[in-house]
């Protein structure tokens, strides 16, 4: 039978011999657990009504007026006064957003006064290019950048690990669109790879599919994992100097056991924000990757949107963008928090 835990392990909780009750010890970390989800979950709700509001007042303060642009130069006053009324814009801002956010806590965005799409129909469309191209990106990033930084890190001292160290900063600094054009320069004739587009059948062809996503998806690995190493080694070689590892080394353990079964498993903690944080910046960078590739996913439907001051659209996509980032955020926190002794037993 395991013995009970000492008082120490868990401050505040105990029983009349001095030692920790398991069921009390149980029902204290559920409550802490709760607390945990619970302030994440109200972080994350409040974030994303300040997002909604300052999305929808920030793109309906702009400068042009769509219901001109849907009218043309022809339209006369009275032609665009009844635009305006059509789609709801004659209506004071603020019933305006509390309309737009009621019917989008229902997952209806609205319908594109240009294109006459639902914008929710678009969303989910445009999804199954930019999510799995995320997906792609990050699982490259992540195991690359694992074995680059873990190599730099038990070489730190070497010329090998400088070098890294030097490469990671020249990954970071080079734009995502030339990285782009340079692979499709030098490796989509060579290695028979689809340069721009996506099948128009989608994923009914998994394997052009996946083919027509292998550049983007290295595009955006490239800087990504280049910013990781740093943060892997930086985390690597920080475990490396705790105590708890020189009593391991100094016990007979060897270095690279050290490294692989002591330092890189506690340096995986402070590099969930970071891989969070990147996950979320991908999102973000694939407008850039999507134009250059011409894929059709959120990005490159978000420009066009932009560009016909398609605000119905935009607004649409940037909340659910806003959306992951805010539930990837908090994720992040919880998994910290639950993860981590120090903060769960605090």
């Amino acid at each position: 039978m395991a013995e009970p835990l000492a008082l120490a392990q868990v401050p505040g909780v105990h029983s009349a011999s001095g030692t920790v009750d398991r069921e009390t010890v149980l029902r204290t970390t559920t409550s802490r657990t709760a607390r945990i989800v619970l302030a994440a979950l109200g972080w994350a709700v409040a974030a994303l009504f300040l997002a909604s509001f300052v999305i929808f007042f920030a793109l309906h303060t702009l400068p042009g007026d769509p219901a001109v642009i849907i009218g043309g130069l022809d339209a006369t006053d009275a032609q665009i006064e009844a635009i305006r009324a059509e789609h709801g814009w004659d209506r004071p801002l603020i019933i305006q957003y509390l309309s737009w956010l009621g019917a989008a806590l229902t997952g209806d965005f609205g319908t594109s006064p240009f294109s006459s799409l639902s914008v929710t129909h678009e969303l989910l469309t445009k999804l199954q290019v930019t999510v799995p191209l995320a997906l792609m990106s990050l699982s490259l990033a992540v195991i690359f950048a694992l074995l680059i930084g873990v190599y730099a890190a038990a070489r730190s001292t070497t010329l090998a690990g400088r070098l890294v160290s030097w490469l990671s900063q020249l990954g970071i600094a080079v734009p995502t669109f030339i990285v782009g054009m340079l692979l499709v320069m030098y490796l989509a004739t060579p290695l028979h790879l689809p340069s721009t587009g996506f099948p128009r059948e989608g994923w009914g062809d998994p394997g052009a599919a996946l083919r027509s996503l292998i550049l983007p998806a290295i595009t955006l690995a490239i800087p990504q994992t280049a910013g990781l190493v740093r943060y892997v080694r930086s985390a690597v070689l920080e475990q490396l100097g705790q105590d708890y590892v020189r009593t391991a080394r100094a016990q007979g353990m060897s270095r690279r056991r050290a490294l692989l079964t002591q330092a890189l498993r506690n340096a995986w903690l402070p590099l969930l924000a970071v891989i969070a944080l990147d996950a979320a910046a991908l999102l973000m960078g694939t407008v850039v990757v999507e134009q250059v590739f011409a894929l059709p996913g959120i990005g490159h439907h978000l420009v066009a949107s932009v560009s016909t001051r398609d605000i119905v659209t935009v607004q649409g996509f940037l909340m659910v963008l806003s959306g992951a980032v805010i539930l990837l955020m908090m994720l992040s926190n919880v998994a910290s928090r639950l993860l981590d002794p120090r903060v769960r037993l605090r």
